[in-house]
């Protein structure tokens, strides 16, 4: 891994309803130094996505229960412009462009090209004007209500 990369380069958000294939594709990467995190759902991915800090990488399938992986994508690209979003489908032409904030996310089809996600991943991550520097915290007013709700899970 490059030293370059930010130190929250290598966690991963992975949401796909098979269960069984995000964990082997998580093993996978694990073994190359990412940190993965697997859900089911896109309730559940919009959930994580709410509290701080973000993963570097989301990477969705578009078929997911609760939602759909336009809307998770929509959600990650709203706490984080910069984030890496990476659709992984079977049919990439269901993807519209139209219902996810630029930069667009790189589709991927299945069966993976494992390679080439990884040399996705390795990549340094991209920056936007309104991304850059901001959301490596969150704002005060977000770390308070984070801290209350942390508090009151207890």
């Amino acid at each position: 891994m490059s030293e370059t990369l930010s130190p929250r380069s290598n966690e991963v958000l992975l949401v796909d309803v098979d269960v069984r294939s995000s964990r082997r594709l998580a093993r996978l990467l694990a073994d190359d130094g990412f940190v993965v995190e697997v859900l089911s759902d896109g309730a559940a991915a919009m959930s994580r996505l709410a509290r701080w800090p973000l993963p570097r990488t989301l990477i969705t399938e578009l078929a997911v229960p609760s939602t759909d992986g336009e809307t998770v994508a929509r959600f990650a690209r709203s706490r984080d412009p910069a984030l890496r979003i990476i659709v992984l489908t079977t049919h990439p032409h269901l993807l519209r462009p139209q219902n996810v904030p630029e930069p667009m996310p790189v589709v991927m089809t299945k069966p993976l090209d494992y390679r080439s996600l990884l040399e996705l991943l390795r990549e340094p991550r991209p920056e936007t004007p309104t991304a850059s520097g901001l959301f490596s915290e969150p704002p005060a007013d977000v770390r308070s209500s984070q801290a209350d709700a942390d508090r009151n899970a207890l």
